[in-house]
């Protein structure tokens, strides 16, 4: 990722419409009008709390989150049940894989989530 702000420390989040927000291990170095690449992927201890998951040799970011709540909890699975039941597709934020396509495989890979406590972790 690139990313250019003005100069100073800062940490780096990531947030995405049904993810759980993470943040880079430690401030990073930002100096105005340079660009900055920071990789999350290459290892777990490069987001704050380790909160990472490795899928396919890389660190990922953990979905679920779809009520954006900081938490993989409840409250999710019964959104993306509910879509899932109406037959919603498009871009919507209960699409946990990216397919276009809200069904009930997402509440395995939430619940499994939920069930692992998964949430934010901050500085």
């Amino acid at each position: 990722m690139n990313f250019e702000c003005g100069s100073g420390n800062y940490y780096i989040a990531v947030t995405h419409r049904n993810s759980i927000e993470t943040w880079s291990k430690l401030p990073q170095s930002f100096a105005s009008g340079n660009t900055v690449q920071y990789d999350f992927t290459n290892s777990i201890t490069k987001s704050y709390g380790d909160n990472l998951v490795l899928k396919s040799g890389k660190y990922c970011i953990y979905s679920g989150d779809v009520n954006q709540d900081g938490t993989v909890d409840l409250s999710d699975l019964s959104l993306i049940d509910n879509d899932a039941n109406n037959f919603e597709s498009g871009y919507v934020k209960t699409d946990v894989n990216g397919d276009g396509i809200v069904d009930l495989t997402y509440a395995a890979i939430t619940d499994n989530n939920a069930f692992n406590f998964v949430s934010r972790s901050t500085p």
